[in-house]
């Protein structure tokens, strides 16, 4: 038994700067995950690094059977997912700075965590497996940042499916990941966010991501609702909702390079939280160590020499340390490694997460993700 990781693409131009890539996937084989880069350089720009490569990446799919899906996320929320699955991101390239080469590395996991080998996509089983990635290349802004600089080359791309041969068991399904609701944000609004019955959920997720909001300025309370109000398990705060995140998932780890001018806002991976920093190229400036709290921080620089705020633009490399990657939180009630605290909606009547959200909310689009535990295969 071992996992085979082989290029499918090496190297492969995207086909435009906006539009649909699709990757035939092999057609047997027990699919653990697939691990693929994007590869792009940044326009020339020195203030304004708004959009990043993961935030051109507007969808990231695998449908099989002509139309049926088993992923379905964008490049925020795969990025968010694979930290709460406890799969570091890596790439020595993550970076938005003038003129400069820019590559993130993904993993797209069919299982419970990286190389799960009870939960993966069994190719054999369906037909015509395809990748599908939709891109917008020429993005300037997102989420209430508008200030981004679309890109002008044509990004490369790598493809790397993991794949169990020679397995010892079957494995038991694969687990499904696709939006399930969203609603708009409004002052003090209330909403229950009704999830589909009928799947088997191992873990549920609130994402909450716009310019000077985020989930932890719009969210107030969030309960997970049982058959119209008979069970309620769980009823947060924003404040308990992040603390049960942090002691479930503990706390997380992003790096990034990107030049910084004075105190703009920048859109930051993780919403609460510290950051550190460092100054290239021998400046007399240093980044002061903040707290990320919503989105609303903007990087301050200083003169090392004399402590004076800065206002032109210098390269920077920011250590992000805390919880809520892209505004996404998970709901504490579940464990995804633990299917004893999975929830079966076919027995229940009623279904939902209740959201209660703050005075400060607006704008923003609150979207519940769903990770779906899949056992049986459509013929």
């Amino acid at each position: 038994m071992y996992f085979q990781e082989r290029y499918l693409k090496e190297n492969a131009q995207f086909g435009s700067l906006a539009g649909l890539e699709t990757i035939e996937l092999p057609n047997k084989g027990l699919l653990s995950g697939i691990a693929f880069r994007v590869n792009g350089v940044n326009q020339a720009d020195t203030a304004t690094p708004d959009c990043w490569i993961h935030d051109r990446l507007t969808k990231i799919e695998v449908v099989v059977n002509g139309s049926q899906v088993v992923k379905s996320i964008d490049g925020r929320q795969l990025l968010a997912h694979m930290l709460y699955q406890k799969i570091n991101d890596w790439t020595h390239d993550v970076k938005n700075m003038s003129g400069g080469s820019a590559q993130e590395w993904f993993y797209l996991s069919f299982g419970r965590f990286y190389h799960d080998l009870d939960y993966m996509l069994d190719l054999g089983r369906v037909n015509d497996p395809e990748l599908r990635i939709t891109t917008n290349f020429q993005l300037t802004g997102h989420n209430g940042w508008t200030g981004g600089k679309a890109l002008t080359a044509i990004p490369y791309y790598d493809i790397i499916p993991h794949i169990l041969r020679d397995p010892v068991v079957a494995p038991k399904g694969y687990i499904k990941t696709s939006e399930v609701f969203r609603f708009t944000s409004g002052n003090l609004k209330k909403e229950n966010m009704r999830i589909p019955r009928g799947p088997l959920y191992s873990n549920l997720y609130l994402q909450i991501f716009y310019a000077s909001h985020g989930l932890s300025v719009d969210l107030d309370y969030i309960e997970l609702n049982l058959n119209s109000d008979k069970i309620i398990p769980i009823r947060l705060s924003k404040y308990g909702l992040m603390a049960d995140n942090v002691r479930k998932y503990g706390r997380m780890t992003v790096m990034q390079q990107f030049w910084a001018t004075g105190s703009q806002a920048y859109p930051h991976p993780l919403e609460v939280g510290r950051l550190d920093g460092l100054v290239g190229g021998g400046d007399d400036a240093e980044v002061a160590r903040m707290d990320l709290w919503g989105y609303v921080t903007g990087v301050q620089l200083r003169n090392t020499s004399g402590g004076a705020v800065l206002t032109d633009a210098h390269a920077v490399t920011l250590e992000y340390k805390g919880c809520l990657p892209f505004g996404m939180a998970a709901i504490p009630y579940f464990d995804p490694i633990d299917e004893r605290f999975w929830i079966d909606s076919s027995e229940l009547g009623d279904f939902w997460v209740r959201v209660e959200e703050d005075a400060a909310a607006a704008s923003s689009t609150p979207k519940l993700l769903a990770d779906e535990v899949v056992t049986k295969y459509l013929d």
